[in-house]
């Protein structure tokens, strides 16, 4: 594995950029340099609701993370470390809730009855109380507050108006219900279980209001017991932190009974769930019965009227095809059958408590409820029935559905297997299709768990997000950024990874749903059951999803069947094309949903999750002042830029609420309406249907072909292949050309030619979509950073090569705009210094390497503007030089201290040398590595310290890096490659005189060097683990007897690149942009291999000499010199 093509810092919680949640992430523009994070201020952080240790709240403080994470799974609590205020930054030793909050704190939003009186003032409740003070026989007290106050005040914003709320009468009537005393049961209480013994009276009210409700026989008793159990479990969640802070104090405090820690536990329960218990604790605590009560009104509510709208529909729902087959009624009527369960929460709750809910029957039939408008899926069955039946149509199957305006009812799928390899092959062309239609729609969020393999046929079971609205900020101007939210990859079928510290996670309709830990800790319960309970991080876990087929009882690997999927996405995208007219005009298809309500989701949903998860601390239960200042934290950026502002009042009304914000559109305008129904002026921007009316009168080949490109880009998220891995094998055989410059240089502008094609621009700007791998082990789809590994500056570094070689503008062209963002990035980092340790000084990973480049194509191009910008680059690799903690060549000192040598050559900038000083202070007092290679090992440090002897260090350095040199050649190397191969650690020996006057690193490199020459090709072209970086090494001025080898597999290459596309380092060798692995780097080494005295290798950090712009000098045969 490869840690030379530098893998991007996963961060605890980052999300991929997705389309899937909330789209705006997923654009984020990337002014960051490859292996840090993007350049936003660090957000306040949820820490401990106490200082002192092994307090139940205490959790580590977390790094801010701009990017929130893909959606949660549906079986795990949401993630929960998030950029939330810590309670106590004002005064920790209080009870008091969190410091000021930037902003202003918005007005609170009603709840359905009205509120009276003041404000109450914070710390009504007295600092330290618990509780249980009060025996069980205590009458319960929900009068006045001090001052003749209602208990309930602390729990409302500003100044209410009117009587009771009706939450506050729903505790009040809950309370009133609880038991005088309670019996706990002795036995183990797992999760939190216990917990629902104290949540037990707001359930059983929930209960009741559901069979006042829906009268006598309207909820059958499992049906109603199942409600119970549902809404236990999710009041217990709501409650948990609150109640073991008590439990916390009540041990502490000496109050609990009991010889053991389970007895004590059960004795809290029974101090708690008892009438008096639950009196003193809501009273303590007025926003978390808000909060309870809020969530049982919410699910007793919106269960009572799904029951009764089955009960209206029976009759309807026989006919219209949803119960698949069945409903014939078991006294010969009509509808479904006798219900026997109900599934509620099978999605985020909406609107009051709304949520998918899946129903079962006594006679096995299954039922999906929607409470919301269906038309929107109705009209997509319609076009799906349409695209079915052109000539050769692909056969794609969409659920039935009972469209009931306000809500409706849709098909349960059910999943099944392949019966072959031919069917699992279908469902990947039909795949393909359905993502073309999606992408044609402006269709989003197709993750896992909106697809289901139904044998050969992908079911996609909800189109609420379609004719979505671009999620591009105002001023973005990253062109590939832009390119890459318009394209197919916005639907999120494509691979989006979800991004925690150490692992990620495929979230997409194609790669995921598999059944693994989640990378993202979540909360969860240390000792639960015992007076010793506290929250603790781990990670959740995922079950599987059905979205991907099975053949022979085993999950396809998406992998394997990118052709297919680019079949299916090419059939179908042409015949759109062919059929535009059928689809536009006044009478066309896409009118039809003219009127559709459609989701607009301005940022991750999981944003709002962690708000409401979080918002539950203890240190805000008291107060709701002090909740609402967390929700005001949507006003600022801490949780992620929103991709439309102006909606941060609606927001937050619904978080008060309980739910996940929601808002619709429709695709003939632009407004927008909340959850809570207030419409909200849209953006201004063009309706969702003339977008999609103009994306498909723009369907061309072109533009199918550049999509084409980005699935297959996208799909190597999937593969299974080590990243990084040099072999022997894998290349065809072929016959050696004579590598004779003129053949090697039109093979580079054939590579040129293909970058400047594929290249987005935008005014001045140009960029590249592309890939960066996460962790060494993840690859994602993404906009070009700076780096000069993965980043831009790798293809502006070889454009600039080619112009100066050939004169053609075109080349120059490109490279100076694929330049145009770093001065501003460079500006932004001189006010960002506590970030530049991060980011490091790097000579591939790091500011080094930005250094570098900009000084070698300012004068390639003979451009003093690209030079000057060397300036700020070289100051900031000092800077980050001082502070960063790697030592390597890739990301550390010794990459910073060879770049800043290679600027001080060329540019004689003091600040350069005085930074390769630093640098090389540091590396020679640090401990070396335990690998030996080149980008990130001894071998690079030992050739960057005696760079930096040869240029005037002194001997120190020459010692310390000969001593680097001798660890390096001793240890274990993988396999040939420059990275962390044999061939890095012998070029690194080569382009060392120190090091070649040394009998014993002469003669290691000299069989070193003579085997490798005599093996196999690589099986890629790329200088970081394939050919060319192999090829640097046998074509070095130090190795003369290795040039008959190098000839030979120079010409091999070049007879290899004429008959096929260059084969990059990533798995399947997809085509990206990069220099490391990437068509930058083999561009590179081709002009390196025709032009070595003029163009120097960026492997070894070297000046090229160039020619001035249009004035190419004579071709000739090369006389190898790769010293250079």
């Amino acid at each position: 594995m490869c840690r030379a093509c530098p893998p991007r810092r996963m961060g605890r919680g980052k999300a991929a950029r997705s389309s899937t949640a909330g789209e705006v992430d997923a654009v984020a523009e990337k002014n960051t340099v490859r292996g840090t994070e993007p350049l936003t201020a660090p957000a306040p952080r949820v820490a401990a609701a106490r200082t002192a240790p092994g307090h139940p709240h205490d959790i580590a403080p977390e790094p801010h993370e701009p990017y929130g994470p893909a959606r949660a799974p549906r079986d795990a609590a949401p993630a929960t470390r998030s950029p939330l205020p810590e309670p106590h930054d004002a005064a920790p030793a209080q009870r008091g809730g969190p410091g000021p909050v930037p902003h202003s704190v918005a007005p609170e939003p009603r709840d359905p009855a009205p509120h009276s009186g003041p404000v109450a003032e914070p710390g009504d409740t007295a600092p330290g109380s618990g509780t249980h003070d009060r025996t069980p026989g205590d009458a319960p007290l929900l009068g006045a507050r001090g001052h003749g106050e209602p208990w309930w005040l602390p729990g409302v914003v500003g100044q209410p108006a009117g009587g009771e709320p009706d939450w506050a009468v729903f505790v009040r009537e809950a309370v009133a219900g609880a038991p005088v005393e309670v019996e706990v049961p002795d036995r183990r209480y797992p999760d939190l279980t216990g917990f629902e013994l104290v949540v037990a009276p707001f359930v059983a009210r929930a209960a009741d209001r559901v069979t006042e409700a829906c009268g006598a026989g309207g909820c059958p008793a499992a049906v109603l017991e199942g409600f119970r159990q549902d809404t236990a479990r999710r009041l217990a969640r709501l409650a948990a932190r609150t109640l073991v802070l008590e439990l916390h104090e009540a041990r502490t405090g000496g109050r609990l009974g009991g010889k053991g820690s389970r007895e004590r536990f059960r004795d809290f329960l029974r101090l708690t769930a008892c009438r008096a218990g639950l009196a003193s604790l809501v009273t303590a605590y007025p926003v978390l019965s808000r909060v309870l009560a809020r969530s049982a009104l919410n699910a007793a509510d919106a269960f009572a009227e799904m029951l009764r709208r089955l009960a209206a529909d029976r009759d309807l729902l026989a006919s219209s095809g949803v119960l698949g087959g069945r409903g014939a009624g078991v006294a010969g009527g009509c509808g479904p059958d006798a219900l026997t369960g109900v599934a509620a929460g099978a999605g985020d709750s909406h609107r009051g408590g709304r949520s998918v809910m899946l129903l079962r029957f006594a006679d096995g039939a299954r039922l999906v409820y929607k409470p919301r408008p269906l038309a929107a899926h109705r009209h997509f069955n319609t076009l799906v029935a349409w695209f079915n039946s052109r000539v050769g149509g692909p056969d794609l199957r969409s659920p039935r559905v009972l469209d009931r305006g306000a809500y409706g009812w849709a098909e349960f799928v059910e999943e099944a297997p392949c019966r072959s390899a031919a069917e699992t092959a279908h469902f990947y062309q039909r795949l393909g299709a359905l993502l073309a239609l999606l992408h044609v729609l402006d269709g989003t969020d197709l993750h896992h768990e909106n697809l289901i393999a139904r044998g050969p046929h992908p079911v996609l079971v909800d189109v609420e997000t379609l004719f979505h609205p671009p999620l591009v900020p105002a001023g973005f101007a990253d062109p590939a950024a832009r390119a890459l939210h318009a394209s197919v990859h916005r639907v999120g079928l494509l691979p989006q990874l979800l991004v925690g510290d150490t692992s990620a996670l495929d979230m997409s309709a194609i790669g995921g749903g598999r059944a693994a830990p989640s990378p993202v800790e979540t909360a969860d319960w240390a000792a639960a059951g015992t007076d010793a309970m506290r929250l603790v991080r781990r990670a959740g876990r995922f079950t599987g999803s059905a979205n991907r087929p099975r053949l022979d009882g085993v999950r396809t690997d998406p992998s394997a069947y990118t052709d297919a999927l680019c079949d299916g996405f090419r059939a179908a995208y042409t015949a759109l094309s062919d059929s535009r007219d059928e689809l536009l005009g006044s009478d066309g298809l896409l009118r039809m949903f003219a009127h559709d309500e459609v989701r607009f989701v301005p940022r991750p949903t999981s944003a709002y999750a962690t708000l409401l998860h979080e918002s539950t601390h203890p240190d805000l239960m008291r107060d709701a002042t002090e909740r609402q200042r967390v929700f005001a934290l949507l006003r600022t950026g801490a949780l992620g830029a929103t991709a439309l502002p102006g909606l941060e009042d609606e927001e937050i009304a619904e978080l008060w609420r309980g739910d996940v914000p929601v808002f619709t559109t429709r695709p003939d305008t632009t407004d927008l309406w909340s959850g809570t129904g207030r419409r909200v002026p849209g953006s201004g921007g063009p309706r969702g249907l003339d977008r999609v009316e103009a994306k498909v009168r723009a369907l061309d080949t072109v533009d199918r072909q550049d999509q084409e490109r980005i699935i297959r880009t996208a799909m190597v998220a999937t593969s299974a292949e080590p990243p990084h891995r040099a072999s022997g094998t894998g290349r065809p055989r072929v016959a050696a050309a004579a590598p004779e410059p003129e053949r090697l240089l039109s093979a580079a502008r054939s590579v040129g030619d293909q970058l400047v094609s594929q290249a987005y621009h935008d005014g001045n700007r140009t960029n590249w979509i592309g890939l960066e791998l996460l962790g060494e082990r993840y690859w994602r789809l993404t906009p070009l950073a700076a780096d000069l590994a993965c980043g831009y500056t790798g293809p502006a570094l070889f454009l600039a090569q080619l112009a100066s070689l050939t004169g053609d503008s075109r080349y120059a062209d490109a490279a100076r705009a694929a330049l145009a963002p770093l001065p501003g990035l460079l500006d932004a980092l001189h006010r960002r210094v506590d970030d530049l340790g991060v980011l490091g000084s790097g000579a591939f990973a790091g500011l080094g390497g930005i250094a570098y480049a900009l000084t070698e194509v300012g004068t390639l191009l003979d451009d003093p503007g690209i030079r000057e910008w060397a300036g700020p680059a070289t100051r900031l690799s000092h800077a980050a030089g001082s502070a960063e903690d790697g030592c390597g060549v890739r990301g550390g000192a010794a990459g910073g201290l060879v770049s800043l040598l290679a600027v001080h050559r060329t540019t004689g900038r003091a600040e350069a040398w005085r930074g390769a000083e630093l640098c090389a202070e540091r590396i020679a007092a640090a401990p070396l590595p335990t690998t030996g290679g080149f980008a990130d090992g001894a071998a690079g440090i030992g050739w960057a310290l005696l760079r930096f002897a040869g240029a005037g260090g002194g001997a120190r350095y020459r010692e310390a890096g000969l001593a680097a040199l001798r660890r390096a050649v001793l240890g274990d190397h993988e396999g040939q490659a420059w990275c962390r191969g044999t061939a890095g650690v012998a070029l690194a020996v080569a382009d060392s005189p120190d090091a070649l006057a040394d009998p014993e690193l002469a003669g290691w490199l000299a069989v070193r060097a003579g085997e490798l020459a005599e093996a196999a090709p690589l099986a890629d072209d790329s200088l970081c683990h394939g050919e060319l970086g192999v090829l640097e090494l046998l074509g070095h001025s130090a190795l003369p007897h290795a040039r008959p080898h190098w000839l030979r597999r120079t010409g091999i290459l070049l007879a290899a690149a004429d008959r096929a596309q260059p084969h990059c380092g990533t798995p399947g060798h997809v085509p990206h942009p990069g220099l490391l692995t990437g068509l930058s780097g083999i561009g590179h080494g081709l002009l390196r291999a025709g032009f070595p005295d003029r163009i120097g290798s960026v492997l070894l950090l070297r000046h090229s000499a160039g020619i001035p712009p249009g004035r190419p000098g004579p071709l000739r045969t090369p006389v190898v010199d790769h010293g250079r």
